[in-house]
């Protein structure tokens, strides 16, 4: 399986057909899964994932969670509530528009947005609520502790914000007016942000910090 390695210890497993972006942070001694839509068995030391975020609950994003919840059930599952109707509906979660219908597991733990969490080592994570493209999207911000202060290392974004382009709202739950929000509120953080942070989408390449928030007042989006 192709990895691409977005930091020290961030790797993409770039999207394929009914797949998205899947991403792995690798920390001493665990790692931690965003949008499980591999399965355990193309994951790297996969028995090594202690738990497992969504940005949102698409097909194409959740659409292994399954299998790493019968095979691994100890691993937590954590995503948005604003997105947990969806997974017994086909038509919101997407999986009858790629052929594949189906209902998903529900979440150990529902994210309201806002959450910090500490992770192994030095690292720690920011949960940023970003409704839009479904109700319940949500992006991850990865931090570092450098000193006594945490910094940025990278922020995922679902299909949030992708390279030059955002999310579609046309799919059920997705709102145009939030979308908008959304964007003007990542824009406004993306300029407090280091330049070069890696801004890592759920499709296509990664982009940055500086690049996204140019985009993003170009398109109209203030910041």
């Amino acid at each position: 399986m192709k990895c691409v390695k977005i930091t020290e210890n961030l790797s993409c497993f770039p999207e394929r057909f009914r797949r998205c972006n899947t991403y792995l942070l690798t920390l001493a001694d665990q790692s931690i899964l965003f949008d499980p839509s591999l399965a355990p068995d193309l994951v790297p030391d996969a028995a090594a994932v202690k738990a497992i975020y969504a940005t949102h609950a698409h097909y194409d994003h959740i659409g292994s969670v399954n299998v790493w919840k019968e095979e691994m059930p100890a691993r937590p599952f954590i995503m948005h509530r604003g997105d947990i109707p969806m997974l017994d509906d086909t038509l919101a979660n997407a999986s009858a528009f790629f052929g594949r219908p189906a209902a998903f597991c529900h979440p150990d733990q529902a994210l309201e947005g806002g959450e910090e969490f500490s992770l192994a080592e030095d690292y720690g994570m920011e949960v940023i609520h970003t409704p839009g493209h479904t109700m319940g999207s949500s992006c991850f911000l990865i931090k570092k502790q450098e000193g006594k202060r945490m910094v940025p290392l990278a922020l995922i974004t679902g299909d949030t914000l992708f390279d030059c382009g955002w999310g579609r709202t046309d799919f059920v739950t997705g709102d145009d007016r939030l979308m908008r929000l959304s964007l003007e509120r990542l824009c406004r953080l993306l300029k407090d942000m280091p330049p070069g942070l890696p801004v890592c989408p759920g499709h296509g390449s990664a982009t940055t910090a500086s690049q996204a928030c140019r985009f993003l007042l170009a398109s109209g989006f203030s910041s």
